[in-house]
């Protein structure tokens, strides 16, 4: 059920600006989780739904997990899922054991390949693929556009070095500094993708590239998941393009700025990731020491979500 459909079903408030309607190639939302991701899911949803923005799309749920569907909220969302079983789940989990450097992190390994589901064939022309530990905070329409000739649409992520000189962390205006030229476009844009956000078209959106993809991880170790995409596209050049860091911007580089600088750089970010440990669901008790934590709470109470 589309963002829309909720809405008229009163599962999610109406939209506070009217909805935008895509001028794009027919579209899906994806997103790949678990049961415990549930709660983030629905706040996802609802922040969608809050900007007003693609709340038209089919949204596709993969997952390994048939007791995602137990929520009835998740259930009522969901148009079509995809349940992964078999030699696909086997081999996606043995490369979450096997092709990365940090194998104790095994199951959060198996969570951010549960993702390469998404390659497979829909009846769309593309899929938006979304981690759901994210908020949007602005309309994402122009990103369905971007890129028209490339295969894949990301944004990158943030090197360590952006917030260290050496071995020193940086002062936390000259970190302001460096984030804002990011967003601008004044600073070279890093490389690497972070498999947050993909807009994934047609020629990936099949059995036999995921077949290469997972051949491919299977030959090389890489640091996570995201790194072997970017291995990956590497040797496939004019495949990937990456769009500013905007598009998928990285929460946890905001804790070090002043609320100021905090605040500005929010009001450019179209979608904020509460990547790493830290997620603002998990300790909801304890006050949010910044606004851009209070943002996902706000969130979840403008929806009802509690």
């Amino acid at each position: 059920m589309s963002i829309a459909n909720l809405q008229r079903a009163g599962l999610l408030p109406p939209s506070p600006a009217p909805a935008v309607v895509p001028d794009a190639p027919a579209t899906a939302l994806a997103f790949a989780l678990d049961a415990g991701y549930g709660p983030a899911l629905k706040v996802m949803l609802a922040s969608l739904a809050r900007a007003g923005t693609v709340t038209g799309l089919p949204i596709h749920l993969h997952s390994s997990d048939p007791a995602l569907l137990d929520d009835p909220f998740v259930r009522a969302a969901t148009d079509r899922f995809f349940h992964l079983t078999g030699p696909l789940a086997e081999e996606l989990e043995r490369l979450a054991a096997e092709r990365v450097r940090r194998p104790e992190r095994g199951a959060w390994n198996r969570g951010t390949f549960l993702k390469w589901a998404v390659f497979q064939p829909v009846d769309v022309d593309q899929v938006l693929f979304l981690d759901a530990d994210m908020i949007a905070l602005a309309v994402l329409e122009p990103l369905l556009g971007r890129a028209p000739s490339a295969s894949l649409v990301g944004a990158p992520q943030f090197p360590r070095s952006l917030a260290r000189d050496g071995s020193e962390p940086i002062a936390p205006d000259v970190l302001a500094n460096r984030l804002v030229a990011l967003m601008t476009g004044a600073a070279p844009q890093p490389t690497r993708l972070n498999s947050g956000v993909m807009l994934v078209r047609k020629p990936l959106l099949d059995d036999a590239f995921r077949r290469d993809l997972i051949a491919h991880a299977g030959r090389v170790v890489c640091v996570n998941e995201q790194s072997h995409l970017t291995a990956f596209f590497a040797e496939h050049p004019g495949t990937l393009a990456l769009v500013e860091p905007a598009w998928n911007f990285h929460e946890s580089y905001l804790k070090r700025l002043p609320p100021e600088a905090a605040s500005r750089i929010l009001g450019e970010v179209r979608i904020l990731h509460y990547a790493g440990a830290q997620k603002p669901w998990l300790e909801p008790e304890r006050p949010a020491r910044r606004r851009s934590m209070a943002l996902w709470r706000e969130t979840a109470a403008w929806a009802g979500l509690g």
